[in-house]
């Protein structure tokens, strides 16, 4: 009997909870959250009461990311590294292979609206979209505007290209089932992604500077200096509207004197940033400086923004200029949609790694998909989570306290998969 007892016993999901959420202001209640987020917090906690340096479970996960910028102009490049723990991976929807099919369920669907019938749950069409083509998407080529080019000494549009450094021991994709409309309401993407079973991801690995590439030279300091003329009539009618003064600097500067209402519409884009009102930096002379930059941003807080749907640049750039504040930066993402892809410069230093190069995991980019969480439920904000495990030869899931055998795991409905490498 007390064999019996030991093997029925185990950890409540809700208990396990309780215990990882406990302090947390979001997982210590029974608010809707991501499992995204949450796994995040799960391996930082990890992090933190891990004892033994030479066992860290981080490092499974870890691996770095290779970006490579291009000057279009002077075809010169340069290679940056990033820590990663994850891959979010966008849904291309233009690249579903049933495009015809999912229309015409849609006009089946809006008919029985009308007629207030139901489909049938095995009767639903979904776009499908292959995994090759979200992994394309997230290594294509990417537009940078505004990028400083140190070859050139002038801002052009620059390309951004992604690649694998390391791989790590187990891989973990996300993807990017809840973004955000055109209304800017959060909204899940009820799509079908064909995720494989075995994937090879070596083709993707990266290798650096190039024989034939020529490096973009060091920053030298910025951009070339620029006299700075403020119009003192601009900045005193500004001031009069109850604007601060090193802001009213900042927004005449900032349209080259272009007058009031310009300088106006400046101060209502950039109101909210932590700088608005500190000193506009000036040099000797009356001449601006670029300044160095030397921001860091939180990785858990850009994979978050990301889960919404937004890019890495553009949850970098909320974040620097909210500085790593992740609910304020939320809110100036959906307060800014028109600057979101504008001055995007990709030449800031990178986080700081606490994995360094030789001790972080590397080997074969070949993997087995060994289980993937599920989201049930229409919206962000209501649903539940359920996963699939690859155990002992069959899947199984985990629904709570309930588990049993899946013959027919819904790989394609998944939001986040666990691979291990082969």
């Amino acid at each position: 009997s007390t064999t019996n007892n030991y093997a029925n016993y185990g950890v409540r999901p809700q208990m396990f909870k309780s215990l990882i959420g406990r302090g947390h202001a979001e997982f210590s209640t029974n608010h809707q959250q991501d499992a995204q987020e949450f796994f995040l917090h799960f391996m930082d906690k990890m992090e933190k009461e891990e004892r033994n340096e030479d066992v860290k479970l981080k490092k499974l996960f870890m691996f770095q990311l290779e970006d490579r910028v291009q000057c279009t102009s002077s075809q010169q490049v340069a290679y940056k590294k990033r820590e990663e723990m994850m891959i979010s991976l966008p849904i291309p929807l233009d690249k579903a292979t049933n495009i015809g099919e999912f229309k015409a369920f849609e006009e089946r669907k809006k008919q029985a609206e009308t007629n207030k019938e139901r489909i049938p749950t095995e009767e639903i069409v979904r776009l499908k979209i292959p995994m090759s083509e979200c992994l394309n998407e997230f290594t294509a080529d990417e537009s940078v505007e505004q990028f400083y080019s140190t070859a050139i000494k002038r801002k052009i549009t620059a390309l951004k290209r992604t690649r694998f450094a390391t791989f790590p021991d187990y891989l973990v994709i996300q993807l990017r089932r809840f973004t955000v409309g055109d209304d800017w309401v959060p909204k899940k993407l009820d799509v079908s992604v064909e995720m494989e079973e075995m994937i090879d991801l070596n083709s993707l690995r990266g290798n650096g500077l190039q024989s034939n590439e020529t490096q973009l030279p060091d920053d030298d300091g910025g951009e070339e200096e620029t006299t700075v003329e403020i119009n003192e009539g601009f900045v005193a009618q500004l001031m009069d509207m109850g604007f601060p003064l090193e802001a009213c600097k900042k927004a005449v500067h900032y349209t080259n004197n272009q007058g009031v209402e310009a300088a106006m519409n400046w101060v209502f884009e950039h109101s909210q940033d932590v700088d608005f009102a500190s000193p506009l930096q000036l040099g000797g002379g009356g001449k601006e400086k670029k300044k160095t930059e030397t921001f860091t941003p939180n990785i858990e807080s850009v994979s978050m923004l990301m889960a919404m749907g937004f890019t890495d640049q553009q949850a970098h750039k909320a974040l620097k200029k909210t500085n790593n504040n992740l609910e304020a930066a939320a809110e100036w993402m959906f307060s800014n949609p028109d600057e979101l892809n504008t001055s995007m410069e990709v030449d800031e230093p990178a986080a700081e790694s606490s994995l360094t190069e030789n001790t972080m995991h590397d080997g074969n980019g070949k993997y087995k998909l060994m289980g993937f969480a599920s989201h049930m439920g229409t919206s962000t904000s209501c649903g539940h989570y359920v996963c699939h495990i690859y155990k002992e030869g069959r899947w199984v899931i985990y629904n709570d306290r309930k588990v049993a055998e899946s013959e027919t795991p819904p790989r394609d409905l998944g939001y986040i998969y666990f691979y291990k490498r082969i």
